[in-house]
């Protein structure tokens, strides 16, 4: 019974982790099939009990008979009937025969339920350590869905601190193009004042060689 139970299971499991992705869900199920199989083994067990109650009761009955059939054969005796004695006998050989198979059946189903009993325990220790193992699972699943989580937003902090960097440049090239705008403009107003300042010192020398004129043509 063990053996066959540990057969189906590890038959199972290696179909199981083949095709299994989710180890929190790989896990309930591998719990569900020990479950099942420690469900079927109480099952055995029970069957087994109940047989070896019974092959109990038939040897008990038996050898009942045995010693009913033994004082019938003491009572033709006493009165001398050797013929009904010795039936009476027979018939206890037969009743002691019967008891005899069903004491080796009793024995035999009672290390069956021995067995059974066994292969339950180990079931039983099985499925704790599973759930032990499932409940370590998820524990770890979780962290590790928090770690990927935090690893994503410091990825996503990293890409923000770049597109910072980008932006920061763009905003330099931009000022750069300001302070150029801004020169462009000095520039051109610095050109506009020394137009205006070239007119007026030309127009101060106008004046300045007609007063010169008029001086001469007074003398």
């Amino acid at each position: 019974m063990w053996t066959r139970i540990k057969t189906i299971v590890r038959a199972w499991l290696h179909a199981l982790f083949d095709r299994a992705e989710n180890p929190v869900t790989m896990a309930d199920e591998y719990i569900r099939q020990l479950e099942a199989q420690y469900g079927e083994a109480k099952r055995a067990t029970a069957m087994a009990m109940a047989q070896a109650t019974r092959m109990e009761q038939k040897r008990d009955e038996n050898r009942k008979q045995a010693d009913d059939w033994e004082r019938k054969a003491t009572n033709a005796l006493e009165r001398n009937d050797e013929q009904l004695a010795r039936s009476a006998l027979e018939r206890k050989r037969h009743y002691s025969a019967a008891a005899s198979e069903y004491a080796t059946q009793s024995e035999t189903q009672s290390a069956q339920v021995k067995d059974f009993r066994t292969a339950i325990a180990r079931l039983e220790q099985q499925i704790g350590e599973a759930r032990a193992k499932r409940d370590l699972i998820k524990a770890k699943t979780s962290r590790a869905t928090s770690q990927e989580a935090a690893t994503r937003a410091l990825q996503n902090m990293q890409g923000s601190g770049e597109l910072g960097d980008r932006l920061g440049a763009m905003e330099e090239r931009i000022d750069d193009r300001l302070y150029k705008a801004e020169a462009m403009a000095k520039l051109e107003s610095n050109s506009l004042e020394n137009k205006f300042r070239d007119l007026e010192q030309e127009t101060s020398l106008e004046a300045e060689l007609a007063a010169l004129k008029a001086k001469v043509n007074q003398s």
